[in-house]
This record gives structure tokens, C-alpha cells and sequence, in this order.
């Protein structure tokens, strides 16, 4: 079974090509997911890092290019992807604009020869659309603090308005506001994760967006030290390098070979044995060679074990070859 198993996974990652790219950028930036390609169809998918922010928890495949069309396959990216490059010659990169905190994730493309890229992408907070949103937090008390401004050398906002989740602030317990720019979150929870949004309240197109996550809040250092990122932002795209899921990937094709190996080694050691052991008793059992053993008849006792039947019916002698034994029967006329 392991042998099967091997010999099904070790192509499969022989013909996958993973190369992970880190990115790191502020909001509103144009992100080129670049994706070298020569076999239709190709597919992109995405799996959020911020699920409740996101409104998604599952991988979705948000771009698909075929012989017939190329289309985007979820509303939040609707008007916001767009593809570059020659398809033709394999080459081509799927283009983000107006990024967004809540579209940080992996963004995978595949073809169907299995050829993987995958990118690590992070969308901090920042200014968009001329709201800039920045958090602060105590970890004694899981107190998050969150302030809105206008973005520097912006039109100047006097009124705020928050939502959380597409619900009014106002209406949530455990929530305190601040001249209408800060909101303060006492003892944050799971029930506080989720999308943040402050807007102008004279021009609601003004706004920018946080992603709550506890994960993130109390996890970051630990995400940047597994996740290496590329603060280069666009231009760093063309960088390359072994990242950890990389390794990763090493280390199963070593263990898998590993295993493979052994799994081939121990049958064909089995197999060896066995035809040795049937060698010997093919020798032993040839006609031209006495096999029989001097014997001694006795009061109905063999010589390598007992046999007790009726005395009117016989008398039993053991013949003993090697590791078998051959019980005769002896009839008293």
C-alpha cells in the first residue's frame, strides 16, 4: 500500500512547479499576481486570512481563462481583476486593483499540467479613500482601540460614522465611542472579530475598512517570523527564494521516497527468503535422499512425542524430518 501510494503522489509533485511570493502592501495599491502558464485552462483561487472580515471561509476560484472567455467568479472582485500579458506564450499576470484590507490571502494559480504559484498577500491598514484607520491594543486587559482620520494632505472630515459588520456601532454592548472617531473595545472576544468600518458622515464614499482577527491581534510576530514578506510591494515580485510551505513540500517528497524505498527493500527481501525456504524443502523432499531417520518402535511411545490410541487398533512410531513430523501407522496382525 505505502509502495501504491508513493508511486501515485511522486509524479504528481514531480510535474508541480510550487513557487510562494510574499507581498506586503498598503491599501488601494495595484497588485500583479505574475503566472507562468502554457496549458488551458488556468485557474485562480483565493482563501482568505481574514474569514469573518472577508465574509468567506473556504477557497474560492475567483478567476478562470479558457479557450472561450476569461471571468470573474465572485462579486467581492467584480470590477477589480484584470488580466495582462500573452496568454499564448504563457505568461501572463492577474492584476488587483483598489486593494483592501479584507483581500489579504493566498492567491494560487494552477493549469491543468498542475504547474502551481502561489502568493502570500497582505493588505495592512492604512489610507483608502482618503480614511486612514489605525488600532491600538493593551494586552493586560484585550482592550483594541480603534481611531479614524482623514488621510494626510486630504480634504478634511469633521464627522465620522462606524459600522461593524454592515451593523451601526451604536447598537453593539461593550463598545464605547470618542467624538465619533475612536471606538474602544473593553475585553475583546470572538464576537468583536470581523470587518470595522469607518466613512465620512457627509460623503459616505470616503471610508476605509479594519479586519479584526484575534488571530492576527495576538499572532502577528509569530505569522511574520513563518511568513517572510516582501516589502518591495510590486516591484518585488520577481524576487524568488525557498519558503517554508516550500520546504515543507521537500521535506514530504523526502519521506515519501523515503518510504518508498523501504516499502520496495523489505518486499524483496521477503521475497528472497521465501524462495530460499522453498529451495530447502524442495532439496529435503527429493526421492534419491534418505530422509528417514533411525526408529525405534516402542510400547506405543514415539520417539519426539506421544500418541495414544486403542492397543487393539496399533502402535505409532514418529518419524521426525527436521522441523515436520511423519506419524506411521503400525497395524498388530
Amino acid at each position: 500500500m505505502r509502495t501504491l501510494l508513493a508511486l501515485t503522489v511522486l509524479p504528481w509533485l514531480t510535474l508541480s512547479s510550487t513557487t510562494v511570493k510574499n507581498i506586503t502592501v498598503p491599501p488601494e495599491v495595484e497588485v500583479d499576481f505574475n503566472c507562468n502558464v502554457t496549458a488551458l485552462p488556468v485557474r485562480w483561487m483565493w482563501f482568505p486570512k481574514h474569514c469573518k472580515c472577508a465574509g468567506e471561509s473556504s477557497t474560492k476560484v475567483i478567476y478562470t481563462i479558457d479557450k472561450h472567455r476569461n471571468k470573474t467568479s465572485v462579486q467581492r472582485f467584480k470590477k477589480r481583476l484584470t488580466l495582462r500579458g500573452d496568454l499564448r506564450a504563457g505568461e501572463h499576470a492577474l492584476v488587483l486593483s483598489d486593494s483592501v484590507m479584507s483581500d489579504s490571502g493566498t492567491y494560487t494559480c494552477a493549469d491543468s499540467k498542475k504547474r502551481i504559484q502561489r502568493y502570500e498577500l497582505e493588505v495592512t491598514a492604512g489610507c483608502y479613500h482618503n480614511v486612514q484607520i489605525e488600532s491600538r491594543s493593551r494586552s493586560r486587559t484585550e482592550r483594541v482601540i480603534l481611531s479614524c482620520s482623514s488621510c494626510a494632505g486630504g480634504k478634511q472630515i469633521k464627522n465620522f460614522n462606524w459600522t461593524f459588520n454592515g451593523k451601526p456601532v451604536s447598537d453593539l454592548p461593550g463598545i464605547r465611542y470618542i467624538r465619533n472617531s475612536v471606538v474602544i473595545i473593553q475585553n475583546v472576544t470572538a464576537d468583536e472579530e470581523g470587518k470595522w468600518i469607518c466613512a465620512s458622515v457627509d460623503d459616505p464614499s470616503q471610508f476605509s475598512e479594519y479586519c479584526l482577527d484575534l488571530g492576527s491581534k495576538t499572532g502577528r510576530k509569530n505569522n511574520e517570523n513563518k511568513y517572510p514578506k516582501d516589502t518591495t510591494q510590486v516591484t518585488g515580485l520577481n524576487k524568488s527564494g525557498l519558503t517554508d510551505p516550500l520546504k515543507a513540500v521537500i521535506v514530504v517528497v523526502v519521506l515519501i521516497v523515503v518510504a518508498s524505498v523501504t516499502s520496495v527493500w523489505l518486499y524483496l527481501y521477503r521475497r528472497k527468503r521465501s524462495h530460499r525456504l522453498n529451495q530447502n524443502l524442495t532439496v529435503n523432499s527429493a526421492p534419491n535422499r534418505d530422509i528417514y531417520p533411525p526408529m525405534s518402535v516402542g510400547n506405543g511411545q514415539a520417539m519426539t512425542g506421544t500418541a495414544t490410541q486403542d492397543e487393539d487398533e496399533g502402535q505409532y512410531t514418529s518419524l521426525t524430518v527436521r522441523e515436520s513430523a511423519i506419524y506411521c501407522d503400525l497395524r498388530v496382525q
